[in-house]
């Protein structure tokens, strides 16, 4: 029976279900703090207009360090997701799945030199036939010849 042999990068890599899990995780903390974010946007919105009137300086600058801080969060997505990404790459699954894509590639490489042989066979045995008919052609035609 084999014995499997796992590396020390293999014991330590993780499963995608973890990845996702941590990944989601840190969407949903990210989601919650640029909601937060917009509510204060809508906050200080609001309030000027309820009393129909412009912002203040103070309203404009506060606004614009949320709007400021949200674009941040907005950056912690793309980058959450680079990051994702890569820690897929090296889970578990997808060396298993890289491992067994390059077992199948070889046997379609055998099967691809097979056929190749295959088809030179074919190829002779094609033009083997057809010398082979001429021959029975010409025959009939002097036995034709022959009994008339």
């Amino acid at each position: 029976m084999a014995r499997r042999v796992s590396s020390p990068a293999a014991a330590k890599a993780p499963t995608a279900a973890a990845v996702i899990a941590d990944a989601n995780a840190a969407r949903l903390k990210l989601a919650t703090l640029e909601q937060q974010l917009q509510d204060g946007i809508d906050t200080i919105d609001f309030g000027a207009f309820k009393k129909k009137r412009p912002l203040t300086d103070a309203e404009i600058d506060q606004r614009k360090k949320l709007r400021a801080t949200q674009g941040e969060v907005r950056e912690g997505f793309r980058v959450l997701a680079f990051v994702t990404a890569q820690r897929l790459d090296n889970a578990v699954e997808t060396g298993q799945l890289l491992r067994q894509m390059q077992v199948i590639n070889a046997g379609l490489e055998d099967d691809l030199g097979t056929l190749q042989k295959i088809e030179k066979y074919a190829t002779i045995a094609a033009q083997v036939a057809d010398a082979l008919a001429k021959a029975v052609a010409q025959l009939a035609a002097i036995a034709a010849k022959v009994v008339i």
